[in-house]
């Protein structure tokens, strides 16, 4: 518990209820006017510390940028704003001194995080303030700012950690608070990140599975499809909570978790099926994947030819030499890869002969017009003799009418999923495939 936020020399001083004079650490608030009643007084009475957590629960509720530190710098708290502020949520224990990613001074220089104020604050033990800087964010974007670290000391004088306050600067060099609706919506878009981390550590994040059929009627494999009910929010869908996932540094956590559950069952069905697991390009770009995927196969028992990995295109484009390295490596344990959404990104006939691919999965917005345009007709069936040429097999996604069905069937298309099939369910309602 944070008993002191001064020096040593102001080591005695608490917040308990009844107080009516600011800790040191907190003067910036006051200097801003900002409201400080609920500051002023704690729910536990009678010169009792301040409690960790509902010190955490009134940060959360401030419209200003807060964040807090080990006594080694280590981020071990932020509220919204902060993140709001930084445009991205800090990773507690790992990021150090500043929850910003790239830091300069007042020219423009970059300026490393160990020479930023918080990491001179704790290095010599006192507050410093109003040091104006800028913050760079994720999409290149850069904010003037004041920095206000004060480092924290226990009731015996030793430092614990660091408490900073952040104010963005306004055109005229006037401190900027965020608006209450501003706050509203970081406020709950860190409980939602908050919820999934919850979610993903717990095991609530379910999958289900989709089958896959040769055109004889043969199943062979399924793909896994992350599900996620929430137990305020209801179900919410894929496209929702793995963009959190990515922009909330939690998707390599997720895929991980996605990636263990979906081989561990795979490895109990009695029918050798393969099962297929989508990756995200964060996830991808990973120098850790294919150790990931190795460490899981033998925890699983799942053999490696039984698992496809699903990329898209756009992984190979971003950084080709780091894309081939990777998917080699995997390819080398035995693992399938298979492109994903092919043709509605970066279409190229190029890595299509360079990368081992074992795998083209046809964008379901061609299978759901197919009998509908030419075009869409005309490049299905393009994608299909394509793969065949280069030795690929080629799954249709997303087929829902026997129409498109008999289609990919009379142009060869060797594999096909999709409701028309089989929807996303449990693995216990496909237990007739599987054996299990």
């Amino acid at each position: 518990m944070f008993q002191a936020v001064a020096g040593p020399e102001g080591a005695d001083q608490r917040f308990s209820s009844g107080a009516i004079t600011l800790a040191p650490g907190f003067a910036p608030f006051a200097e801003t006017g900002f409201e400080l009643q609920a500051l002023l007084s704690a729910p536990s009475g009678g010169g009792e510390p301040i409690d960790k957590v509902w010190l955490a629960g009134l940060f959360d509720q401030l419209p200003a940028a807060v964040y807090l530190t080990d006594a080694d710098g280590r981020i071990s708290y932020f509220n919204p704003a902060a993140a709001a502020f930084a445009g991205r949520e800090p990773r507690l224990g790992l990021d150090l001194w500043c929850v910003t990613e790239r830091l300069f001074n007042q020219a423009g220089e970059l300026m490393a995080h160990a020479d930023g104020p918080m990491a001179q604050a704790l290095r010599e033990g006192r507050a410093i303030r109003n040091v104006e800087l800028q913050a760079e964010r994720p999409d290149g974007s850069r904010i003037r700012f004041l920095q206000n670290p004060t480092p924290l000391f226990d009731r015996f004088g030793r430092l614990v950690g660091g408490f900073n306050l952040l104010f963005e600067l306004s055109g005229r060099d006037e401190a900027r608070m965020p608006d209450m609706a501003e706050h509203a919506a970081d406020c709950e878009r860190l409980a939602f990140r908050r919820n999934l981390r919850e979610a993903i550590e717990s095991g609530a994040i379910l999958l289900h599975y989709q089958p896959q059929f040769r055109p004889d009627g043969t199943v062979i494999g399924f793909e896994a499809l992350a599900r996620w009910r929430d137990p305020v929010r209801g179900v919410v869908s894929p496209a929702t909570f793995i963009p959190a996932a990515e922009e909330g540094g939690l998707i390599a956590a997720l895929g991980a978790h996605v990636l263990r559950s979906a081989c561990r069952e795979a490895a109990s069905w009695a029918k050798p099926l393969r099962i297929s697991v989508n990756l995200s390009p964060l996830e991808f770009q990973s120098d850790e994947l294919p150790a990931l995927v190795e460490t899981i196969l033998g925890e699983t028992g799942l053999e490696a030819e039984r698992l496809e990995l699903e990329i898209t295109e756009g992984v190979m484009v971003t950084d080709a030499v780091r894309a081939m390295t990777t998917l080699s490596r995997l390819r080398a344990l035995g693992v399938r890869i298979a492109l994903d959404d092919f043709g509605t990104g970066y279409s190229s006939l190029s890595y299509l002969h360079r990368f081992p691919l074992t795998t083209l999965k046809i964008d379901r917005s061609f299978v759901a017009t197919l009998g509908v345009t030419l075009e869409s007709a005309a490049i299905t069936r393009a994608v299909i003799q394509l793969g065949h040429a280069l030795g690929i097999e080629v799954v249709a996604e997303g087929v829902e009418t026997p129409e498109q069905l008999d289609f990919l069937i009379c142009e060869g298309c060797d594999l096909a999923q999709g409701y028309l099939l089989g929807r996303p369910l449990d693995a216990s309602a496909y237990a007739h495939l599987t054996g299990g």
